[in-house]
């Protein structure tokens, strides 16, 4: 009894909700579609050409079954630190060169695979989820607060969030490891680029999906919030990208990298899109992104308290998005370059 009166209070939630969004897109329509413009410029100018080169890359890591290979020397470090397999640890060093989804993804290909357990998927799944270098240092450390060195120290404080995050997840999260990983599907040298791209192409289009309604949600919060406060914590509350470039300027550095460890709605849900049948406690990663975002906050301002840094000139209000792209496409064409002598190096070595 109690089960179906709890299915229909969420159903009646679920309604009320969809009929709610129905009324706030006739309502404000302009705003909408502003927002939705914004997340797709978002996507063309920054997402893509940070994101799409190393994922693909990631995904040519991951199912040539270099991971495993390359990381058996630090099993024991992987254990002892977060109590996983040593792929599991590539796909966290992974997340940390490549943003916030490239982790959920990684994690979710090497379940598919079958080189870890289902349990073990979901524990890296929930400590892979940081944001890269090229956003901290380029975008928000030089463009947003003019000093680079001011993205360094974030980058450092976020890193020092995911291990100590990964520490808390590896002890709390049950797991049980795969008594014979055997790679069940790793794609063929020759079709290793093929299956590499489709895998970046579909997710990529995921986040792009995500970071569009997102942006559009932020639209009608800044029409109808009675305080530019309100829309600011909203804003990096759903979409860290555009709550670092409202915040950036006008509120303390260690708030920012609280919001930054704690990546933001539309990061979760590409986290969960990346993820695909991986299935995750979505409240306990909810729960542990805040662990994270508190972390970070605590680390960042600790950072700036031993090496002080002065913010250099700047406006948060006139930073633009497409800074972050100059910066942003010759790492991109460099990680293309490298992910084709990658897969050549590895077809070459088959061959032998």
């Amino acid at each position: 009894m109690k089960v179906i009166k709890l299915f229909y209070i969420r159903k009646i939630i679920v309604l009320f909700l969809i009929a709610a969004g129905c009324y706030l897109c006739l309502r404000y329509t302009q705003e909408c579609a502003e927002g939705i413009k914004k997340g797709i410029l978002f996507c063309i100018e920054v997402l893509v050409p940070s994101l799409y080169a190393f994922m693909t890359l990631s995904s040519a890591v991951i199912r040539s079954g270099v991971a495993v290979s390359l990381t058996k020397p630090f099993g024991k470090i992987a254990r002892f630190l977060f109590r996983l397999p040593p792929s599991g640890l590539a796909v966290i060093l992974l997340s940390i060169l490549g943003g916030y989804p490239v982790g959920a993804r990684c994690a979710a290909m090497l379940f598919e695979q079958g080189s870890i357990s289902r349990s073990d998927a979901q524990k890296v799944a929930n400590i892979a989820v940081c944001a890269g270098p090229g956003f901290l240092i380029n975008y928000v450390g030089s463009a947003l607060l003019g000093n680079r060195q001011l993205g360094i120290l974030l980058l450092c404080a976020e890193v020092t969030g995911v291990l100590i995050t990964g520490l808390i997840v590896g002890r709390t999260m049950q797991s049980t490891p795969l008594p014979h990983p055997h790679p069940s599907n790793e794609a063929p040298s020759r079709n290793l680029l093929i299956a590499s791209v489709t895998d970046a192409s579909r997710a990529t289009f995921h986040m792009c999906g995500m970071v569009v309604i997102c942006t559009t949600m932020i639209g009608v919060i800044e029409k109808v919030a009675p305080d530019k406060r309100i829309t600011d914590m909203a804003s990096a509350l759903i979409e860290i990208t555009e709550g670092c470039h409202r915040m950036c300027g006008s509120y303390p550095i260690h708030l920012i990298a609280f919001f930054i460890g704690f990546g933001g709605i539309s990061v979760h849900l590409q986290a969960y899109a990346g993820m695909g049948d991986l299935q995750i406690n979505k409240g306990l990663f909810f729960l542990y992104r805040i662990i994270q975002g508190i972390i970070t906050a605590a680390a960042a301002y600790s950072y700036f308290m031993i090496f002080p840094v002065e913010q250099g000139v700047f406006s948060s209000t006139d930073a633009q998005l497409t800074v972050a792209k100059s910066a942003t496409l010759a790492g991109s064409a460099a990680l293309v370059f490298c992910s084709f002598c990658f897969i050549g190096a590895i077809h070459r070595r088959r061959e032998q």
